[in-house]
């Protein structure tokens, strides 16, 4: 299978690596890493796994709109996928798959129909995966098997489309969750991985000293926004996401991952890390977010807008 790919960041080089070892036709496109993947390779330390891994994909600074491809992956930070959407919208393909925080999904969505060049889909997903680049190399936090959520903006995926994507990947590696609503998904993500963020810029991404306190205003503030989406009818997703933000046993398990993870280094692998190498993207999110609260009816926010001037210095440099 022909396979593009723009994105070798952490999450986008580990889609490579999976996409390579399922022995597909790989393409990156690259512009600043042309140089050091044409010469070395796509190189992965996979951390959890104390593995490294290095892939030779082909190597190309532009993509060719005649070229066809199968399917096209475009795995960037939110702000990064906006200012590529004329670009994908010109490239030769039937299915387009956008992965990561994608907290305008609407507006992809919206610009890539009305600009295609010929009939073709759109699907959304996010994996669960993270790191960062360092040193020629990207360093990723992902377990043997990693998980993809996977759906339209609004919808379940086509059966013909999910069929073509879990063809390009060996079913050992990746395990697909289908979901029906993609733009709810992000924004239930948001809910949960901001607070966080804004606790992590509170102690200059030193997660271990967040206290017992802190992460109780950590699920507080993202109950807070969870509330806040209900109000406008975003419904959970997955089904019963906001059940981990109520009292009871789903909430106290989250409490005590969330204090596993502030002492450990796999806290720092999967939150710190990502907060120290994604400003920019963490800044846009939450200033998409406000745009959302401004343009609908929104609830009192307490905890979450406390948190967020912990992140006003980090953003105010940026």
């Amino acid at each position: 299978m022909k396979v593009l790919v723009y994105g070798v960041g952490a999450v986008g080089a580990l889609t490579v690596h999976l996409l390579c070892k399922a022995g597909n036709d790989v393409t990156v496109v690259a512009r600043s890493t042309y140089e050091q993947l044409k010469e070395k390779g796509l190189v992965i330390e996979h951390r959890i796994q104390k593995k490294t891994t290095v892939d030779h994909p082909n190597v190309v600074k532009e993509a060719d709109p005649s070229e066809y491809y199968d399917i096209v992956f475009s795995i960037m930070q939110s702000q990064q996928q906006i200012s590529l959407l004329d670009t994908l919208s010109k490239l030769n393909t039937k299915l387009i798959v956008l992965i990561g925080n994608n907290i305008e999904s609407e507006k992809c969505e919206s610009y890539l129909q009305k600009h295609k060049v010929s009939e073709r889909s759109i699907l959304f997903g996010f994996q669960s995966s993270c790191g960062h680049r360092e040193e020629g190399k990207a360093v990723c936090a992902n377990f043997s098997k990693v998980s993809l959520y996977i759906g339209g903006l609004h919808s379940a995926p086509k059966p013909e489309d999910l069929n073509l994507v879990k063809k390009a990947f060996n079913p050992k590696d990746l395990k697909f969750h289908e979901l029906d609503d993609m733009h709810a998904f992000y924004m239930y993500h948001v809910a949960g991985i901001m607070p966080l963020v804004y606790l992590n810029y509170k102690y200059d991404c030193n997660f271990k000293k967040a206290t017992s306190n802190d992460i109780k205003m950590v699920l507080k503030a993202s109950k807070e926004f969870i509330d806040y989406m209900k109000a406008n009818d975003i419904k959970p997703m997955p089904p019963n996401e906001d059940t981990y933000y109520e009292s009871g046993f789903k909430y106290h398990m989250l409490h005590g991952i969330y204090r596993i993870l502030s002492k450990t280094s796999l806290g720092e692998l999967t939150v710190s890390d990502h907060c120290k190498n994604a400003v920019s993207e963490m800044k846009y999110i939450d200033e998409k977010i406000e745009d959302y609260r401004k343009n609908t009816s929104s609830n009192d926010m307490p905890t979450w807008d406390t948190m967020r001037k912990w992140a006003e210095p980090v953003f105010n440099k940026n």
